[in-house]
């Protein structure tokens, strides 16, 4: 035996004896050289060895690749899915094997009593205690679900069941929609804490059936006071984050799709609340030059000199006249020249509509004989509520004329129409000196259609208007009156380039030739 301490020199050795002595090969793949491996003698266990010097290698020092499983290389493979499949059909044949089937029948020969009682006999329980051993005074135990069930014989007894089919808190998988609650019920509602409610199916729930879901989960937790009447007592108004209820604009209709809605927090109000907080009475104050005012007050025991204290802080020319020591009286609208006592209170007087009248002065009466109109009537400033035809559309508008301007004015629409016009017009305001001519286009039906034609900047238009026969016969005898009273060079003008009238048609009607100066106003 020899030996040798050179391990460099042992380590090729042991991988060449390997390498040519493995006729499979796998230990040439196991023990084969990487190329830029690091050198042995720099290995922790070569470290400190005193080999001797040997000459440099060509070939880079052995190191072993790491090791990963093929299950190709290794020789195994899958098995095919035909032979997954008998397996399992095996297995299917062998579970089959151990059941049994037994076809019932029904047997035709009726079965004796004795014989029943052979088959389905009683049973005696075996039990670890024996009566002598329990207490006489203990009771059968019983559970909760027990006890409910006789506490609730009928179940709970709620009117509004039937919407519970929209309440979003029992489902997790449908997607909810969360609202904030004010709940304004009872004699005296005040805004607290609200109930958040989740809603499903937004897409076919209305507004009703919001508000059923809303008393049902009210009911459901048994809140005070009790609700007074079905879901048509109720309705939902748009409410602040505080709870503060927006009465200026209405409820919500009750068969409107909710999803068309994108409020967050609404206010559940009951019908008698619904036009306002409780208890407010509006009055109405007509004051000289046709002008008015609406004052709300809270109840029917506040005193007139309080109305008019508060009509006259809101005018600034009335307060001039009080300060200079003139003062204010008021009178029913409907009885001119009678004053009423300012201690009085509107419960006393039973009326909501008064006159505003400086002592000393008479009201002169607002309903004018237009058959009878005088040139001075005629001057006084007096306004109209009449329709303003438009190129696209029509809206409602208030026509002021007096001896001194025209004002046109637009009244806020309510309601939307299929009339109303695409964008809302700006008022309008002309000297009378401007207001060249005002005629009757049309009459049918008890209606009239008035135009004015007023002078533009570089141009003639024509307003359009739709009133009662009667309104529009004033408005063209105070528009007459005031033509004759004061003369103006405008309106020589406008006469002095209209053209010769022609004959229209066999009954005579004339119309009025356009100029390139005269167009319809939009």
């Amino acid at each position: 035996m020899a030996t040798y301490d050179d391990r460099q020199w042992l380590l090729e050795h042991i991988q060449n004896s390997y390498v040519t002595s493995d006729d499979t090969g796998l230990c040439e793949l196991v023990v084969q050289v990487e190329p830029g491996a690091a050198p042995v003698v720099e290995f922790p266990v070569l470290a400190n060895t005193e080999s001797p010097p040997h000459h440099e290698h060509d070939d880079p020092p052995p190191h072993s690749v790491d090791i990963a499983s093929d299950m190709d290389f290794m020789g195994h493979r899958q098995r095919s899915y035909t032979a997954q499949m008998l397996d399992k059909l095996r297995k299917e044949k062998k579970n089959a094997s151990r059941v049994r089937r037994v076809m019932w029948k029904h047997s035709l020969a009726p079965v004796n009593e004795s014989d029943l009682n052979d088959m389905f006999s009683r049973k005696a329980v075996i039990s670890s205690r024996t009566p002598q051993d329990s207490p006489v005074s203990q009771q059968r135990p019983v559970s909760l679900l027990t006890r409910l069930v006789q506490q609730y014989p009928d179940g709970v007894n709620n009117p509004f069941i039937e919407y519970s089919k929209f309440d979003g808190t029992i489902h997790t998988s449908v997607q909810a929609r969360k609202i904030s609650i004010y709940l304004l019920v009872g004699d005296d509602p005040a805004p607290s804490y609200p109930m958040v409610v989740s809603i499903i199916n937004c897409h076919q729930a209305r507004v009703i059936d919001l508000i059923g879901l809303i008393c049902w989960l009210y009911t459901k937790e048994n809140r005070q006071p009790p609700l007074r009447g079905g879901v048509d007592h109720y309705a939902l108004h748009i409410a602040e984050e505080d709870g503060q209820v927006d009465w200026d604009f209405q409820a919500l209709r009750g068969r409107d799709m909710f999803e068309k809605f994108g409020f967050t927090v609404l206010a559940l109000v009951e019908k008698k609340n619904v036009r306002g907080p409780p208890l407010d009475v509006v009055v109405t104050l007509n004051v000289a030059g046709g002008t008015f005012s609406k004052l709300t007050v809270e109840n029917l025991d506040i005193t007139l000199k309080d109305i008019l204290n508060r009509t006259i802080a809101k005018r600034k020319d009335m307060v001039k006249i009080k300060d200079a020591g003139l003062n204010y009286h008021l009178e029913r609208q409907n009885e001119p020249g009678i004053a009423l006592d300012p201690e009085m209170t509107l419960s006393d007087v039973n009326c909501t509509e008064f006159a505003v009248v400086r002592d000393n002065s008479k009201r002169i009466n607002a309903l004018i004989d237009t058959n009878n109109m005088s040139t001075v009537e005629a001057t006084l400033y007096r306004s109209y509520k009449v329709i303003w035809l438009l190129k696209f559309g029509k809206c409602e508008a208030c026509l002021g004329i007096s001896g001194e301007k025209m004002e046109l004015h637009p009244l806020q629409q309510k309601v939307v129409g299929p009339f109303l016009p695409l964008r809302p017009p700006g008022p309008v305001s002309y000297n009378m000196e401007l207001v060249v001519d005002c005629s009757r286009k049309s009459e049918k039906k008890g209606k009239m259609e008035v135009q004015i034609t007023c002078k533009g900047e570089n141009r003639f238009k024509d307003y359009v208007f739709e009133c009662e026969a009667n309104m529009g016969q004033e408005i063209l005898d105070k528009c007459k009156h005031i033509f004759d009273l004061r003369s103006s060079s405008a309106r020589k003008e406008f006469w002095r380039e209209k053209k010769p009238f022609k004959r229209h048609n066999s009954l005579s009607m004339r119309r009025r030739p356009r100029t390139e100066n005269h167009v319809n106003e939009i």
